[in-house]
């Protein structure tokens, strides 16, 4: 081959394709998930409870977030760790009573529904799926 034919193929292959070219960029929710978020949740394995999500973040652009649960009797919560945004999903794991919980919600016509899967001994033992609603900024 010649060094043009190399040159040529070298650039071509760092050129997007048309699927690459054409796929929009995905949305930065982070400015519209700062505030408090309330809603139910709903388990077949517990009662129907509410949760308050309060998504803050600090100078550093550190996220700042926690997560109560609501009830007569709330299990003990522990600290949101992890807490991530891509594109308009968000996700965190927090240990709740003897479960680790890991979340995931999407952000839909400005509610954030989404599911969390709570894990004890190596396996999944509770699932709930969740609504919230942003009361505050």
């Amino acid at each position: 081959m010649t060094r043009i034919s190399l040159l040529a193929l070298a650039l071509a292959s760092l050129w997007p394709g048309p699927a690459e070219a054409q796929s929009p960029a995905k949305p930065d929710i982070s400015t519209q998930l700062i505030g408090i978020w309330e809603g139910p949740y709903q388990s077949e394995a517990a009662p129907p409870r509410s949760l308050r999500l309060v998504i803050a973040q600090g100078e550093d652009r550190e996220w700042k977030v926690t997560l109560e649960v609501f009830s007569d009797d709330p299990p003990p919560a522990g600290e949101v760790r992890d807490f991530k945004v891509e594109g308009d999903t968000v996700s965190w794991a927090q240990p709740v009573s003897d479960f680790e919980c890991l979340s995931k919600a999407i952000l839909v016509a400005g509610m954030l529904k989404g599911s969390a899967e709570c894990w004890q001994g190596g396996a999944v033992a509770l699932t709930a799926g969740f609504l919230l609603e942003k009361r505050k900024q």
